[in-house]
């Protein structure tokens, strides 16, 4: 029956006045596999006002409970408040007689004491539905369907360490323990800031400590790196019914940081960066390593010295140069102890001269402060063992950290770069977008070490021949 695809369902039991458009049919289609089990792990990232708590939070747990028996789900939001005006919608929707078509002999069940509240109530064939504020209690209240829905109020709240942290604590102990054998979670919410729940869920993923999410990212405005299901050409609006793009670009000259973090889905730190995000097409992306490289070096960024920030990342990063002088990079960003640093970067520099078929001219290891000891060690490692080329200690003669960054500008406006994809080197490459106002720089840092130290051999080469 068509009323049984999630997306029928919903224009069924949606006043008829609602506009409905593309992007809700791809919203719907990857909501009909949550309800389905075919995705099991959901993020979704959509702007303000285009229908995604009416899809994620009003829309698809009465589906649930009719394709679904048993289905035990709960719904969370930044208040209890708004936790409990979604379970109010859902509660009209399953007493309204579109849905009875759709679902005969479903819908809420009566009699039971003290289970007819605002925030939980059950459903027919064993189902129910309870609403929770984030941070709130679920003790003896269990899951198959986890729903998140806006887990920040506002900026405020979103800019807050504390309740970024206290969002994720919640998440990772109390909501994520809470789920039923093969239970479902469903994430969605108005991006605000990098490091909410999605940006630590997605950081987590790419560093293999997190099990997979499949991620729909549907931004306003269409950008050159779309998401498969996106069907729009660079630069066309997302919903033009709602807002088209002289709108979404008056919207953004108006406050940028907020028409990329709401509306583009891509936050960004406090304050102005570097370079243009235009800097960073689709194109700067490779898969394999050229084969033609006439110059391989590798850096290394300890960040364990007394300036160093707590939760920065070592970065040892890969550069090379072909032919043409284009920069190829590759860099594995990690949170690691000093013991693995070493044997992480053997293994890396290993990888990378057989996949390149290049051996290594050169490793350059920041050494102002205790790293000195790591690159001897590092030294002492490799001799004769490793490759031909010496391990450098990389000195910064005092400049500071933000201007010798800023030296990779050249390369980066000249679009002399390429960056391979993999999840280090998206992260790298992430720093540099939010560069001089992101929270780490880490990768940008190792990125100079390596074309510093490339710079100085390419130079002794050419003066040798």
């Amino acid at each position: 029956m068509a009323r049984r695809i999630l997306f029928e369902f919903a224009k069924f039991t949606s006043p008829p006045e609602y506009h409905w458009s593309t992007h809700h049919g791809v919203l719907y289609r990857w909501l009909d596999d949550f309800a389905a089990g075919r995705r099991k792990r959901v993020i979704v990232e959509m702007p303000p006002r285009h229908g995604k708590s009416e899809g994620t939070s009003r829309r698809l747990p009465p589906f649930l409970f009719g394709r679904v028996p048993g289905a035990r789900v709960v719904l969370s939001s930044h208040t209890a408040d708004l936790s409990e005006e979604m379970s109010r919608d859902v509660r009209q929707i399953l007493d309204g007689e579109p849905y009875r078509e759709v679902f005969p002999g479903v819908g809420l069940k009566a009699g039971r004491r003290d289970r007819d509240r605002a925030d939980l109530f059950d459903v027919t064939g064993g189902g129910s539905f309870k609403a929770v504020g984030v941070g709130g209690a679920l003790s003896g209240r269990g899951y198959t369907h986890g729903i998140i829905d806006d887990y920040n109020r506002d900026r405020a709240t979103a800019n807050s360490p504390a309740h970024r942290e206290h969002v994720w604590r919640w998440y990772t102990s109390t909501f994520h323990t809470r789920q039923a054998k093969d239970a479902a979670i469903l994430i969605t919410a108005t991006r605000w800031h990098e490091d909410d729940l999605i940006g630590r869920i997605k950081r987590k993923v790419a560093a293999g400590e997190s099990e997979p999410f499949d991620v729909l990212t549907l931004p306003a405005i269409a950008t050159d790196r779309p998401h498969p299901d996106d069907w729009r050409k660079p630069g066309e609006a997302l919903w033009p019914w709602f807002r088209d793009e002289a709108a979404w670009e008056q919207r953004r000259k108006l406050e940028p940081r907020d028409f990329y973090a709401l509306d583009q889905q891509d936050p960004r730190a406090e304050g102005g960066t570097e370079w243009d995000s235009s800097l960073f097409p689709s194109s700067i992306w490779f898969d394999d390593w050229p084969t033609d490289l006439v110059l391989l070096t590798f850096a290394l960024d300890p960040s364990k010295g007394r300036s160093s920030k707590h939760g920065d990342y070592s970065a040892i990063v890969a550069l090379g140069r072909s032919k043409d002088g284009t920069l190829w990079c590759e860099a594995d960003l990690a949170r690691r102890p000093t013991t693995r640093i070493l044997d992480d970067s053997i293994e890396f520099v290993d990888r990378i001269q057989r996949e390149s078929g290049k051996s290594a001219d050169g490793f350059g290891v920041e050494s102002d402060q205790f790293q000195e000891l790591l690159a001897d060690q590092l030294a002492e490692r490799v001799s004769g063992k490793w490759f031909a080329g010496i391990v450098y200690k990389m000195l910064t003669g005092g400049v500071p950290k933000e201007v010798r960054i800023r030296r990779l500008t050249p390369d980066l406006t000249g679009r002399k770069m390429r960056f391979r994809a993999t999840p280090g080197t998206r992260l790298l490459v992430r720093q540099l977008e939010e560069f001089p106002v992101g929270e780490h720089d880490d990768g940008p840092d190792g990125l100079e070490y390596a074309r510093r130290l490339a710079i100085h051999l390419w130079n002794g080469k050419r003066g040798s021949k």
